[in-house]
């Protein structure tokens, strides 16, 4: 079974934006080990034109593979799924599905075009939504009565699908709570340098802000040296939370100075991986919505549950991890996947 992972992310741990899509590969090629998947990652350092250059080679081999993973990144899935199409090589996608015109013109998966077979996407609506509501819930904690809140949202960039659906989340988290004040989102463009320099700067002029809500946790720990920048306490005066799990952001959730991150979706490319195997051994993943299967992934990881995470995979070593426990094929008694942190903690 070979797969192909076109990665949209940068290949570099030390960019700004953070490691998140070498995370997704390092979980992914664990399960691929696991499952005795011959997995071939690909980078395309955020360039979604280098992204169908990528595509076209790989379709382009004289050994085709026979899965094809990839993200919809500023849109550039659709056309690979055309092309793949022509190359009868089936088409997985992950993380990020399509909408609008683009859904239109696909239409649903195995109709149109038959080997685009499914993909499996996190709900980023949730992940903004409790970001939000566990940030609003713990400064209550604190004393801090609804109408003294006032949060400030940092935003990503200003296109993708995980900007617009995590500031979708927000939206109802404002109408929810309404009667804290929302501020106008920052962007950010996930930068842990950029979120450290308007943060500095925004806390100058209202230092009254105590939440602040970072769509990924680069930026949430940027936001933390901007608030310290003026001589207050992250965790005690404003508190903050990300999303991604990132180590760093983890031990900052130890430590105090983040009051949570909302993570697991990097697991999502070794998830996928999980499903497109037991399809490929005759176990299908289609569930009642279709061959798109939308799963919440995201979780909670905050001051009761860091150290058990920490304890258990505080070294990224996902090789602890039993994948097999969590397929179908091995356990054809398996109802429904359950990619929860608890499941894959108690693993």
């Amino acid at each position: 079974m070979e797969v192909v992972f076109l990665n949209p992310g940068k290949s570099d741990p030390a960019d700004p934006t953070g490691g998140f899509w070498m995370e997704v590969s390092s979980f992914m090629q664990a399960a691929a080990d696991d499952l005795g998947v011959d997995l071939e990652i690909i980078y395309s350092e955020r360039n979604h034109l280098l992204m169908r250059k990528k595509a076209e080679e790989v379709l382009s081999r004289e050994n085709l593979p026979d899965y094809l993973i990839v993200v919809n990144e500023k849109l550039a899935a659709a056309g690979i799924v055309a092309l793949a199409e022509q190359k009868n090589v089936k088409v997985f996608n992950i993380m990020m599905g399509f909408y609008g015109n683009q859904a239109a013109h696909l239409g649903k998966p195995r109709e149109k075009y038959k080997n685009w077979i499914g993909g499996l996407i996190p709900d980023n609506r949730w992940a903004g939504y409790h970001l939000a509501s566990e940030l609003i819930k713990k400064v209550r904690e604190q004393g801090v009565a609804d109408k003294n809140i006032r949060l400030l949202p940092i935003a990503g960039d200003y296109a993708t699908q995980a900007t617009l659906l995590r500031n979708e989340g927000l939206a109802y988290a404002r109408a929810d709570f309404y009667n804290s004040q929302f501020l106008p989102e920052i962007h950010c463009l996930w930068r842990k340098d950029m979120a450290y320099d308007l943060v500095r700067k925004f806390m100058k002029r209202d230092p009254q802000v105590n939440v602040i809500w970072a769509a990924n946790d680069p930026m949430a720990l940027g936001a933390i040296e901007g608030i310290k920048e003026n001589g207050l306490i992250p965790g005690k005066d404003v508190l903050v939370g990300g999303i991604n799990w990132d180590r760093p952001a983890l031990e900052a959730v130890r430590d105090g100075r983040l009051a949570l991150s909302i993570g697991g979706h990097f697991m999502i490319g070794g998830w996928g991986l999980v499903m497109l195997y037991d399809y490929h051994h005759g176990y299908d993943f289609i569930e009642r919505g279709g061959p798109i299967v939308r799963k919440k992934i995201f979780s909670v990881i905050d001051s009761g549950n860091v150290n058990h995470f920490l304890r258990r995979f505080g070294m990224r070593d996902w090789n602890k991890i039993d994948f097999k426990r969590f397929s179908k094929a091995y356990n054809d008694t398996l109802n429904e996947y359950d990619f929860s942190v608890d499941a894959l903690i108690n693993n």
